[in-house]
This record gives structure tokens, sequence and C-alpha cells, in this order.
């Protein structure tokens, strides 16, 4: 009797335990309608945009993608925005599914909504309206392009679930386009697209899909960390083997991009990557072998041209170093080799293993790094301003023609903003007006340089800062600091966000010596989108 009763009083027990466990499981997100579309939007945008040109050239990919991505978009938005409505409708609960889908606004949210409220009022009061709307002498990055922005963002950070296959699409339309960027740089033209420019001035500067060598390597700049986060954090298998190959597409995409901005975005984001990483032995491990593969992919690249004869447009003094000098094995075995000592000795190092020990050391050895640079930066630009440094004069000493004389463009562009009125200093001259602050030292860039114009200051910051002021510039930093900070704090319950994130940070960083354009931009408002959607459902799983 008292054994029948014990068993019988256990049940209730036990399935109020039970029950008790699942209250405490996040509820699966929903993948609905407005979901779908939101999703093919992304798979549009990670191929058939980026791969697109509506002729044989590429003289007019920006304007392509200009459109496409505004036409893109435009379908995006009443798409998702209707089908969400009708789903709301259905279940006679429009106000609280508006109230849970869209609310609450989050930091990023009011850093958005202040930035483009800044470029409003920057474009009404420009001089130069309404040519701000377009921005056609600029890069089209004018109120009509920042505002598709701000509606994008707030409808993907609201409705976008995660799907692999959107990532394996990027991935694997990425590697096309980093093929094609090889091939163009070793002139072997099989898409026939470099026809127009032979022996002309801008034959070295054009490859593949994308544009110019500044907007390849802008590309680059989110392809490399997109696919060494995805080899690192997706638990898939077959998911890591197409990263891992992409790794290799990647890296030989971005050297052959030959823009000392890509360069200078992994030089920054590979030990941020790590940092991510060494939170778990089996990602560190993964890690370690997307360098190798990473490294590996620069010398199959001197192989290959080799086998071309070296007949290439001509490497750069980083990237030459990087793929043909013999140091350049170094970091291969050095990866390799732990790769396989973690490996081998797993059951032995890992319970031993200190994560915050190998964070704070990879954080000590990158401040090393960067305080390095800087020190040598400020020393030969200050106190030795004559010893001779050859081609490293370009990066360790700042003046005008540091960086491919964007020290002449950095310093008159600061020195027009400092001319600006009280208003225009909050405000700016308008959205993508850079031309019309520049055009005073045209001759001056031409007589120096052989640049007959520029429109733009080849620093995304220093531009933001003189066409949409200084409050246009805080609401810009405000969206990344905000949304970096968000995904930190949410990386351990949703570690998918770092993938996004990794992109965000490699794309800021080259940001600082590059431009914003409607090529590759739209690609780094989406992944910043992306990762604040995560960070939105984790917190409404929390709550």
């Amino acid at each position: 009797m008292s054994s029948h009763m014990s068993r019988t009083n256990r049940g209730p027990a036990k399935h109020a335990k039970a029950a008790d466990k699942a209250a405490k499981q996040p509820a699966k997100q929903p993948y609905l309608v407005h979901n779908s579309i939101v999703s093919y939007y992304l798979l549009l945008m990670f191929s058939f945009f980026t791969i697109f040109l509506s002729r044989k050239d590429y003289s007019n990919s920006r304007h392509d993608k200009f459109y496409l991505y505004l036409g893109l978009s435009g379908v995006m938005v009443i798409g998702a925005g209707v089908a969400f409505f009708l789903a709301a409708m259905e279940q006679n609960r429009i106000g609280r599914s508006l109230s849970a889908g869209f609310l609450p606004i989050t930091a990023a949210d009011g850093a958005f909504l202040c930035f483009t409220v800044c470029a409003l009022v920057s474009t009404f009061a420009s001089e130069y309206f309404p040519g701000t709307f377009l921005a056609e002498f600029g890069r089209n990055n004018g109120m009509l392009l920042l505002f598709f922005y701000a509606l994008v963002y707030f409808i993907i950070s609201r409705m976008y679930v995660c799907k692999d296959y959107v990532i394996a699409v990027f991935l694997i339309a990425s590697c096309l386009i980093a093929l094609l960027t090889v091939l163009n740089f070793f002139y072997i033209d099989p898409l026939g697209l470099l026809e127009g420019y032979k022996g002309t001035f801008y034959e070295p500067d054009f490859g593949s899909t994308i544009g110019n060598k500044n907007t390849i390597a802008s590309y680059m700049a989110m392809f490399v960390p997109v696919a060494v986060m995805t080899s690192v954090l997706n638990e898939k298998r077959f998911m890591r083997v197409i990263a891992l190959i992409a790794v290799a597409f990647a890296y030989t995409g971005a050297l052959c991009a030959n823009s000392g901005s890509v360069i200078m975005g992994l030089a920054v984001t590979v030990p941020v990557m790590a940092v991510f990483s060494a939170q778990r032995y089996e990602r560190l491990m993964r890690f370690l072998t997307a360098m190798t593969v990473l490294f590996t992919s620069a010398k199959l690249l001197m192989l290959f041209s080799a086998l071309t004869g070296d007949n290439s447009k001509g490497f750069e003094y980083t990237q030459d170093f990087l793929i043909y000098h013999p140091a350049g094995y170094l970091p291969i075995l050095l990866c390799a080799g732990a790769a396989l000592l973690m490996y081998r000795l797993r059951t032995r190092l890992e319970p031993r293993y200190r994560p915050k020990a190998i964070t704070v050391t990879l954080l000590a050895l990158t401040g090393a790094l960067v305080a390095g640079m800087i020190g040598a930066i400020l020393y030969f630009s200050l106190a030795d301003t004559t010893t001779a440094l050859g081609k490293a004069e370009q990066l360790f000493r700042f003046n005008d023609r540091w960086g491919t004389h964007r020290g002449f463009m950095w310093i008159r562009s600061l020195r027009e903003y400092g001319g600006f009125g009280f208003f225009r200093k909050l405000f700016g001259a308008g959205p993508d007006t850079a031309y019309y602050i520049l055009e005073p030292y045209f001759e001056e860039l031409n007589a120096r340089f052989h640049n007959t114009s520029t429109n733009c200051a080849h620093n995304e910051y220093i531009n933001y800062l003189i066409t949409q002021g200084a409050l246009g510039l805080l609401s810009y930093l405000a969206i990344l600091g905000t949304v970096c900070v968000r995904t930190l704090r949410r990386a351990r319950q949703n570690p998918t966000a770092l993938i996004f994130l990794s992109a965000v940070i490699c794309y800021a960083i080259q940001g600082t010596v590059n431009i914003y354009q409607p090529i590759t931009t739209p690609l780094f408002f989406l992944f910043l989108s992306m990762a604040e959607a995560l960070n939105r459902q984790t917190h409404l799983k929390n709550e």
C-alpha cells in the first residue's frame, strides 16, 4: 500500500518538475510569412545584388546596385509589412502584435532614429538641396539611401529569423566574386568585363562585379570575418566545411583587391575574432584551423601567380610581402602546430583550459600591436620627419601623401569643417556633399597627384562629419557602439550574432580609409541589422 502510494504520489511531482523545466525553456522563434519574405530578400541581396551588372563592364556598377537596392528593399518592406499586418488581423491582435513585434525601442534603435533625423535636417538645411536626395555628385549616399537603410534596419531587426541557408548562399556567392577578383587581377577575363578598360588609367583598379579595388576591399572585409566565424561557431559540419573553403577564397580575394583598407580591417578584426573564439576550447581549435587555411591560401595564390607567369596588375607592398615573403610560412606553421597540439592533447589540456587567461593574453598582444603602430606613426610624423622609409612612408608618416594621398583629403576636409558656422558644424553641408566642400582643392589635387577631382574624404567618419555634422557622426558611432555592446552582452546565449558583428567591426575599421557607397555599405547595414535582430530575440526570450 505504501509502495503504491509513493509511486502514485511521485507521478504528479514528476510531471510538475517537467512542466517547470519546460516553462524555463525559451519558446522556439516562430517562422511566419513576413519572416520568409525577409529571408528571401537577404538571399537576393547576398547573391543577385552582388553579382548583378546591367552591362558588360564595371562603369555602371554603382548606379546598377543603387537602384537595385532601392527596388529590392522597397518590395521587401512593403511585402513584409503587409504580411505582418495580415497575420495580426487574422488573429485579431494588431495592437498586441505591433507592441510585441516592434517594441521596445532599444538604444540601437534610438541611435538609428537620431541618425535619420540628423540626415533629414542636414538635407533640408543644405545649400545643395535638392541634390542631396540622390547625391549624384557624391556616391549616391544621399537622403534617399539613408532613409532606406533605416527602413530596412527596423524591418530586419524585428523580422529576421536566422537560417543557415542564408549564410551559405552568401558564402557561395562571395566565393564566385572572390574567384573573379583573382582571375581579373591576373588578366584572366572569363566574362569579358575588362575589355573596355584595356590600356587605360582605370584598368588596374577594377575587378569582379563589385567595382573598383576600394569597393572590392570593402566587400572582402565582410566576407573574410563571416567565413572565419561561421567555421568557428556553426555546429553543423557541412556549414563549417563550406565556411573553411570560403576562407581560402575570401583571403585570396582580399589580397587581390590590392587595397590597404581590407588589410587594416583584418589586422584588427583577426585578434578580435580570436578573443571571441577563445571562450571555448573547441572554438579556439576551429579558429586556429581557419587561420591555417587563411594563411595557406596566400601561398596557393603565390603558386597560381607562378603558373600564370606572374602576369598580374602588380601587388602593393603589404600584399606582396604576405604572398611572396618566406616569413609568410611562419603563421601557417604556428597555427597548424597549435591546432594539431590542441587536438592531440585534448583530453589533457581541455580540463585545464582557462578562457579568461587566453583572452587577457590576446587582448594584451593586440593592445601592444596597436600601440606600437600608433607610436610609430606619431614618431615618424612628429619627431622624425626626415628619415627615408621607402614604401613604408605611406603607412608610418602622416602628411599629404599618406595612404595614397588620403592625408591630403583628410587635412583639407577638417580644415573646411573648422570654417563651418555653428549650425553647419552640428548638421553638416548635406548628405554626401563632399564634392562641393573639396572642390576648391581640385586644381592642387590634380597638380600634385594627377587626380582631377574627388567626391569623398576617403574616410567614412570624416565624410559623415563634414556632410552630416557632429550630431550625424555621433549618431552613427552610437549605432555601431550600441550594437557591439548589446551583441557582446548576449554572445553566450546567441553566439551566431558574433558572425555578423565580426563583419560589422571589420567594415568599421576599413572605413577609416575607405568610402561609403551603395555597393557594400547596404550589406554592412544588413549585417548590423541581423546582429541586432538576434540581440532582440535573445532579450525577448529572457523576458
